[in-house]
This record gives C-alpha cells, sequence and structure tokens, in this order.
C-alpha cells in the first residue's frame, strides 16, 4: 500500500486547467472534472479539448506517459493485468488522490475518448447530485437489458441488482468526495481493471449510488488500447449493443470514429459529410458499400466541422 501511494504521489502527470465558460452550468454543480489523456494520443487530446469546448465545460487535462517498466514490475509481478490496464488504473488512483488530498466536494473523471449524448448538459443538470455518491454516466452493463432495465426510475437513473456481473464503465465517473475516498480505498487494496469492483461500489452507497440510463456518455467500442475491442460487425459488437443498451440509436449522442479520420483529404473536401464518405471509402468499406453506409450513419453530421477535424490532427 505504501510503495502505491509513493508512486501514486510521485506519478508522471502533467495538469492543464482550461476554462471554457466562467458561467458553465456543469461547473456549477461538480467542483472539480478531470479528463485522462496518455501523452501520445495527440488526437484524442485534441478531441476531447474540442468537445469539452463546445459543451463550455471547465476542466483539468490530466496527460500521462506509459508506465515504465519497473513500476509495472513493482506493482504487476504475475503480470496479472497489462501495462495498459495498469496505466489505466494509476491514472484514475491519482485523480482520486487528488480529489482526497484536496478535499474536493465531488469532480467527474472522464477519459479522452467519451462520446456525449446530444442533450447531455440538460440531461446531466436535471440530476439531483445531492443524493448521489457515485454516479456512472454511461456503462457497459451486460446485465442491462435482461435484469437491470427493470430498475430505471423516473429520473432516468438505476441502481445495479446485487448479482449483477461484468458491470464495467470507467470512462465517465461521478464521485462525492466520500465515495471517492472509498473507490481509492478499494482500488488501491489489490491492483486489477479499474472498474473490476464497482458492485462494492453499489453495495457500500446502495441508496446513492446508480447508472444513467440512456447513458449520458458512450464509448467508442470498436477499438480500444486494452485490448477490449469490438471489430465492426462482429458477434461481439452485436452482443454488445444487445445487452448493454435496450435499443441504442447511435444518432442520440455526437458520434465519430476517430481512428477511421484521415488527415490527408480533409482539405479537399468541402462539407464535413463528404469528409467522413472520403474517409470511409479509404477504409475496408470501400469494398462492401452497403456496411460503409452503415457506418456513416452512425456518424453525426451536425456537431462537428471541418475545421474541427483540423484541429484534431495538430501538433
Amino acid at each position: 500500500m505504501d510503495t502505491l501511494i509513493n508512486i501514486i504521489k510521485n506519478y508522471n502527470v502533467k495538469l492543464i486547467n482550461i476554462t471554457n465558460d466562467k458561467n458553465s452550468i456543469l461547473n456549477k454543480k461538480v467542483k472539480k472534472v478531470f479528463v485522462i489523456n496518455l501523452l501520445k494520443d495527440i488526437i484524442k487530446r485534441n478531441y476531447i479539448v474540442t468537445v469539452m469546448c463546445k459543451l463550455k465545460i471547465n476542466f483539468t487535462l490530466v496527460i500521462v506517459d506509459k508506465i515504465q517498466e519497473n513500476i509495472y514490475d513493482t506493482l504487476c509481478p504475475k503480470k496479472h493485468i497489462s501495462k495498459e490496464e495498469l496505466g489505466c488504473c494509476l491514472s484514475h488512483l491519482y485523480c482520486l488522490n487528488n480529489i482526497i488530498e484536496n478535499k474536493i466536494e465531488n469532480a467527474i473523471i472522464f477519459e479522452d475518448d467519451v462520446i456525449f449524448h446530444k442533450d447531455f448538459i440538460n440531461k446531466f443538470n436535471k440530476i439531483d447530485l445531492n443524493n448521489c455518491n457515485f454516479l456512472l454516466l454511461g456503462a457497459h452493463d451486460f446485465s442491462l437489458s435482461s435484469t437491470n432495465y427493470k430498475y430505471i426510475n423516473e429520473k432516468q437513473l438505476y441502481h445495479p441488482d446485487k448479482n449483477s456481473t461484468n458491470l464495467f464503465g470507467a470512462h465517465a465517473n461521478f464521485y462525492s468526495f466520500k465515495a471517492a475516498k472509498c473507490m481509492f480505498q478499494v482500488r488501491s487494496s489489490f491492483i486489477s481493471f479499474f472498474d473490476k469492483e464497482y458492485m462494492l461500489l453499489f453495495d457500500f452507497f446502495h441508496d446513492s449510488s446508480f447508472i444513467c440510463y440512456p447513458n449520458l456518455v458512450v464509448t467508442d467500442v470498436s477499438q480500444s488500447h486494452l485490448n477490449h475491442s469490438k471489430v465492426f460487425f462482429t458477434s461481439q459488437e452485436w452482443m454488445y449493443y444487445k445487452k448493454c443498451f435496450l435499443s441504442f440509436d447511435f444518432q442520440d449522442y455526437n458520434f465519430i470514429y476517430l481512428h477511421l479520420l484521415d488527415n490527408k483529404i480533409h482539405k479537399k473536401m468541402d462539407t464535413y459529410e463528404k469528409y467522413i464518405t472520403s474517409c470511409l471509402q479509404k477504409t475496408v468499406f470501400r469494398l462492401e458499400p452497403e456496411k460503409m453506409e452503415l457506418i456513416k450513419n452512425r456518424f453525426t453530421m451536425n456537431f462537428f466541422t471541418l475545421k474541427d477535424i483540423e484541429t484534431f490532427f495538430k501538433v
């Protein structure tokens, strides 16, 4: 435990505070917003900075470097998780420790690949955070469509069944100060996937821990640094959307697939939609026009602009 605390306190982190709106609606309710970003992921960093600006959210960008071999050997001598998974865990623990040390009343920890609901600000503003200690703004809840949908209340929140399994979602978590301390203690006791023991928090904060449904925040599950990706049109992707949602509609979100974007062609296009079409035509979907069209229909066409695309690729 002492070794872990020492590593977290000396974690190689660069913090950048970004103010987008002094009258931000979200920041009036949430005292601190963190966004975790890996140093090498420049496109994701530019993406999330752009999105947070559009949503007028003030936040602290937490830029972390990849885990050094000696830290990995120290904390994971049996290699029970990968270096990337350890890096994810330490990054969240760093943010939680920041909340605890600075006695922050409440906070949200986002990851840099989050995709927001088109009505995110309005839906979030309706949540009474005074009655929440732990809140998943979005979840990979594989028991949702079979069991947990029954618990969704009129406030569009639900507390998962105590027997729920395969419940994950570290991409968008709200913590009260009390929940941050609890989560830090839980995750510090045994290093593993960061969101592996979420049910412990749902048990501990039985009357004040919830999941938002519809999810206010989702992710692109077709790509993952943690080897958790679900490739387009595979049974894994189909099962994910079938189990984790009642009826998922990509057009409810400002959806985008960053890994399908092409920096070389954006200056040749005069509309965002033409740019997306051109990008898809250069991928494997060029051989399968029907699948290409299905993927294209997942993209939102009225949120991002060609100027945003140019910003994504800035070094």
